[in-house]
């Protein structure tokens, strides 16, 4: 039993070395967004596109609502605007 239990420990403490955390490597992503003629462009680092296009949809968001309050219709159509980003 004492030997099972050692070998374990040792099993355990070895594979931990093989744990090696990578630094993540983030990487520039360009976002273009067009509403009513007017262009929104936003550049953001991100070690991922998703998170990358998660802050440019806000970012846009943002931008488009200037701030006040919007209609369902046009909160809608910002909405779609954002989700949807222009390639460059």
């Amino acid at each position: 039993m004492k030997t099972i239990i050692s070998t374990l420990i040792i099993l355990a403490s070895v594979q931990s070395f093989a744990w090696v955390s990578t630094p993540t490597i983030e990487k520039e992503y360009n976002f273009k967004f067009k509403f009513e003629q007017e262009v929104f462009e936003y550049s953001t680092k991100s070690p991922s596109y998703e998170d990358a296009y998660e802050k440019a949809a806000q970012a846009c968001f943002s931008h488009y609502k200037h701030g006040r309050r919007v209609s369902m219709e046009r909160g809608v159509d910002i909405i779609d605007v954002c989700a949807n980003p222009r390639s460059m």
